[in-house]
């Protein structure tokens, strides 16, 4: 058994430019012209909406010479259909190099333009039905036919489709014009039915390319092109790409969506631009998950959905938006150079390095370089939160260990564990996977996740932790931590909410609000391919790990 995929493969890729626009035509056609009894109806439909996606990209001298070459060849009804409606060289080329049976001929005519019609009258090789259909041998054959009926096609086919009487003979020239005129008039009185009736099947047609959707449902190769779609037409998303993210005005991803697709992690409204067809053309949301084989595991691609983005999620900002956020991302600049020299004099005080000091005068510098680095740890976390709005953070890739992880926790959260006599005991298995992200971006993350539960703690609270490496098709760091007893009961809704704070001293609380953090955190994890998860008890982090090493069962306590 074969299977023949040609046409899917011609198909695969997003729309082509210049000379090889007018090659896939080219091969579009000739591959639907030559075997249409062997094309699914989806096929044939995705070929017809890549020939129409094509068609502004070729010129007409191509696609003439196309049809030309399919002389004799072309046996696809709906592709002949589909070319008589373009200009009229392009229409009397495919007349001329179709090959359909008479019965085939019979069921195509009704569909053709009047071009079409017009120029089946000249060929000599019409079969009888055909013959009948067209009344050529009422009117006395193709050669006398074709001169009288030309400037009113479309009105004497209605007429003669009405005519269910004998064919006559061969009339004169005088009773064959009273005969014309008589019929004109009969057409006149029942064409305005005919043409509300006309209007509304060409609506009808014309709305399955012209209308937009707000839903698909789509499935990719392993390589992460598009193979399967529900909703629009096959043609118009079929063989775009989620793998590479998209540059310029063409179709693909965003960086987070294509990272997801190299890591096999989930997708979650990651933005999607489709172009083409009207249907599809603009930018979607896109949520997707791997799907594996059940009897070897092996990575198949994805299955997922995409909707069109609310109106709070619109990618498209506008020039305002942008300048906001070059203006706030100008201010924390600004406010870091007086922080940063307000700090360094603190330092020089508080460690005596320009001569001896009171306590009480290093006190108060220690205090005021304390509250100086909150405040800078505050505009560094807008400045990232409006990186990522803007999508400008990127997760570089690479590896972290996980035991110079914890050394690095453990000194940037010293001071602030002993400021709220916090006890932070974290256990790790062994072996973890080293997280497959660079370090800044790893110590980044946990810093201000566990800075954020030791604020929530109530003083000389305890808080638990454990670290693992999780196997699977994509494995995962697995970092769990129980809740702070100061949220405890706190919906996850309410804990992300950005206006969300805890009761305590100004000090005591993150600069910018305990719900801000979290769900920078949340957007951090994201960024990197990982997730933050709140439930009753636990808040759960996940990040990539790398793909080598064994898991042993050997448990370590970091306290």
């Amino acid at each position: 058994m074969r299977y023949d995929d040609r046409l899917k493969t011609v198909l695969k890729g997003s729309l082509p430019e210049g000379n090889a626009a007018a090659l896939q035509w080219r091969q579009v056609a000739d591959l639907m012209a030559q075997k249409p009894g062997r094309l699914v109806n989806d096929d044939v439909q995705s070929g017809l909406t890549r020939l129409r996606d094509l068609h502004e990209r070729v010129d007409e001298t191509d696609r003439i010479a196309a049809v030309q070459a399919l002389n004799g060849r072309l046996r696809s009804a709906p592709l002949l259909v589909y070319l008589c409606a373009d200009n009229d060289a392009v229409c009397d080329a495919a007349i001329t190099a179709a090959d359909l049976q008479d019965e085939e001929w019979v069921d195509v005519i009704p569909q053709l333009s009047p071009r079409g019609n017009n120029s089946l009258r000249a060929r000599s090789d019409l079969g009888p039905l055909t013959r009948d259909v067209l009344n050529l041998d009422a009117w006395g054959g193709a050669d006398n036919s074709a001169p009288l009926i030309s400037a009113n096609d479309d009105m004497i086919e209605d007429v003669d489709a009405q005519d269910n009487g004998e064919p006559e003979k061969k009339p004169d020239d005088a009773s064959q014009i009273s005969t014309l005129v008589a019929r004109i008039e009969d057409y006149q009185r029942n064409r305005e039915a005919k043409v509300a009736q006309s209007s509304m099947t060409d609506a009808e047609h014309r709305s399955y390319f012209v209308d937009v959707i707000d839903g698909i449902n789509f499935e990719t190769d392993d390589s992460g092109t598009i193979i399967w779609a529900e909703g629009p037409p096959k043609g118009a998303i079929v063989g775009v790409t989620i793998a590479e993210p998209t540059f310029d005005d063409g179709p693909g991803p965003d960086a987070y969506g294509a990272a997801a697709f190299r890591q096999r992690m989930p997708l979650e409204n990651a933005r999607m631009r489709l172009c083409g067809a009207p249907i599809v053309a603009g930018d979607w949301r896109m949520s997707a998950i791997p799907y594996f084989g059940d009897e070897t595991g092996r990575f198949k691609g994805y299955r997922g959905v995409m909707r069109r983005p609310n109106a709070a999620e619109d990618a498209r900002q506008n020039s305002l938006d942008v300048e906001r956020r070059e203006q706030l991302q100008q201010l924390i600049h600004e406010l870091r150079t007086p922080l940063n020299a307000i700090i360094g004099f603190s330092e020089i005080i508080e460690q005596q390095l320009f001569g001896p000091a009171s306590f009480e005068y290093r006190t108060l510098s220690r205090s005021i370089m304390d509250e100086a680095q909150r405040l800078l740890t505050g505009f560094e976390d807008l400045d990232i939160a409006a990186k990522i709005d803007a999508g400008q953070m990127e997760s570089q890739s690479g590896l972290t260990e996980p035991e110079w992880l914890m050394e690095r926790l453990a000194q940037r959260l010293q001071s602030l564990t002993e400021s709220k006599s916090v006890d932070l005991h974290m256990t790790k298995a062994e072996p973890v996977r080293p997280f497959a992200l660079e370090s800044e971006s790893v110590e980044r993350i946990f810093a201000r996740l566990l800075s954020a539960a030791i604020i929530a703690c109530e003083n000389g609270e305890e808080l638990r932790a454990d670290l693992r490496t999780r196997i699977g098709s994509q494995p995962v760091n697995y970092f769990s931590l129980s809740r702070p007893s100061r949220i405890q009961g706190v919906s996850e809704e309410q804990l992300l909410d950005p206006s969300h704070g805890i009761e305590g001293d100004g000090s005591d609380t993150p600069l910018l609000g305990l719900g801000f953090s979290l769900r920078l955190v949340r957007n951090l994890a994201k960024s990197a391919n990982g997730t933050l998860t709140i439930s009753d008890e636990r808040i759960a982090l996940t990040l990539p790990a790398a793909t080598t090493s064994e898991i042993g069962v050997k448990e370590t306590e970091f306290e």
